[in-house]
């Protein structure tokens, strides 16, 4: 399952990344055209929402403001994994590729490279990514999120 999001969601996108499905922020006007037959466009805009559902769009409605009940409506409503599989770029959906602790010295500052674990690649931006106490505090931070769900 693809996600699409208006552009004012890109955190929400970022987290369903981080959950490993792929989820693009569409900016400006919504085009019906760029959203594809298995995804699902999620906005906060009911006028959206009616003029997508028209048109036979697959769109979900979720709050303005809050985040977490954001990532609840759509984990819940969608049945999605509540686990961080972090499989793809958190920037841009892509695959990520595994990379050996060798392969990312000297672009990643030193103490990244003595601590990191599991660093992986965006073969499309570039970005590396790896393990750190950061993990740690995204899984409490996501089952804080679902246990409210």
């Amino acid at each position: 399952m693809k996600f699409y999001l208006e552009e004012n969601l890109e955190k929400l996108a970022r987290w369903l990344r981080f959950l490993g499905y792929p989820a693009y922020t569409i900016k400006g006007e919504v085009n019906p055209s760029k959203i594809k037959p298995d995804g699902v466009f999620i906005t906060t805009s009911r006028k959206w929402y009616e003029k997508l559902k028209k048109q036979g769009i697959n769109v979900f409605l979720v709050p303005r403001h809050d985040f977490e009940i954001q990532l609840c409506s759509v984990v819940k409503y969608f049945n999605l994994r509540r686990e961080l599989l972090l499989n793809l770029c958190a920037y841009c959906s892509s695959p990520l590729m595994n990379l050996g602790r060798e392969e990312v010295k000297g672009k990643v500052p030193e103490g990244v490279y003595e601590e990191g674990e599991d660093f992986t690649l965006c073969p499309k931006c570039g970005a590396i990514f790896w393990k750190g106490s950061h993990y740690r505090k995204m899984k409490k931070k996501l089952e804080e999120i679902l246990k409210k769900c």
